[in-house]
C-alpha cells in the first residue's frame, strides 16, 4: 500500500513540475508580440485587448499600465480622426497611473509624454500649448532616467518640439539642432531622428549637413522593427533631397 501511495505523490509532484514548467515565463509576450507599433492596427488591437485583460485582474501593475500607454497611443495614431482624442485620453489616464506607481522607472513617463503629443495635436491651439508643457515636462524627465530609451525617442520629441513650435511659445532652432545632433549621437540608426535633424539643418541654412543627413537616411536600409516609421522617414528624405 505504501509503494502505492509514494508512487501517487511522485506521479502527482511530476505532473505539477511540468505544469508549472508549461506556463509562460513572461507574461507580457503574447501583448509584447503582437504589438506592431503602428503596422497593423489590427494586430494592434488585439495587443490592446490582452493588456486590458489582464489590467481588469491586475489593475495596478506597472508593467501592464505603462504597455497599455504605449499601445493607445499607436492605436490613437492610426486610427480615423473622429476616434484619436478618446485613444489618446486613455493613454493619459494610464499614463498617468504608470508614473504614479512607480515615478522613477522611465516607461511611463514616455508613454504618457507620447500621448500628451498625439492628444495636444487634436485640440485647439489654447488647450495644445498647454499640453506641451506637460510633454516637455515629461520627455526631460525621460532623459534624466535613461535618455537611451526608444532609441533616444525623447531627443527626437523635444527636438522636433523646438523645431516646429513658435520662438514666443518655446520653439528654438538652435536649441532643436543640439537636441537632435545629441540624439543621432547615441541613437544614429534612428532614420526618423536623423530627418528631424536634416530639417532642423535646412531651416538654418545649412544645406550641406542637411543634405549629409538625407543622403544617409536613403542610403540606409530599414531593418528596426520601427519599420513604419523608418519608411516615412525615407521616403521624405528622398524628396528633401530632390529639393535641396
Amino acid at each position: 500500500m505504501r509503494s502505492v501511495i509514494f508512487s501517487i505523490v511522485i506521479v502527482s509532484f511530476l505532473f505539477t513540475a511540468a505544469f508549472a514548467q508549461a506556463k509562460p515565463a513572461n507574461p507580457f509576450q503574447e501583448a509584447d508580440t503582437l504589438l506592431t507599433l503602428g503596422a497593423s492596427l489590427e494586430r494592434d488591437k488585439q495587443s490592446l485587448a490582452v493588456i486590458e485583460r489582464a489590467l481588469a485582474n491586475d489593475g495596478n501593475n506597472y508593467q501592464w499600465l505603462w504597455r497599455a500607454a504605449r499601445v493607445y497611443y499607436y492605436i490613437g495614431d492610426g486610427v480615423g480622426k473622429n476616434e484619436k482624442l478618446a485613444y489618446f485620453q486613455k493613454g493619459i489616464a494610464v499614463g498617468q497611473r504608470a508614473v504614479a506607481a512607480l515615478p522613477n522607472a522611465v516607461e511611463g513617463h514616455f508613454w504618457l509624454a507620447a500621448n500628451y503629443g498625439g492628444f495636444s495635436e487634436q485640440t485647439g491651439a489654447l488647450k495644445a500649448l498647454q499640453t506641451v508643457k506637460k510633454v516637455r515636462a515629461e520627455m526631460e524627465t525621460v532623459l534624466k532616467l535613461n535618455d537611451r530609451y526608444n532609441d533616444g525617442g525623447a531627443y527626437l520629441a523635444l527636438g522636433e518640439m523646438d523645431r516646429q513650435l513658435p520662438r514666443i511659445v518655446g520653439g528654438n532652432l538652435g536649441r532643436a539642432i543640439a537636441r537632435l545632433e545629441q540624439g543621432v549621437r547615441i541613437a544614429p540608426n534612428n532614420l526618423e531622428m536623423k530627418l528631424a535633424l536634416a530639417e532642423a539643418y535646412k531651416e538654418n541654412g545649412r544645406k550641406e549637413d542637411a543634405r549629409r543627413q538625407l543622403q544617409e537616411i536613403t542610403n540606409r536600409p530599414v531593418t528596426s522593427s520601427n519599420a513604419p516609421g523608418e519608411r516615412h522617414a525615407r521616403e521624405k528624405a528622398q524628396r528633401l533631397l530632390a529639393k535641396l
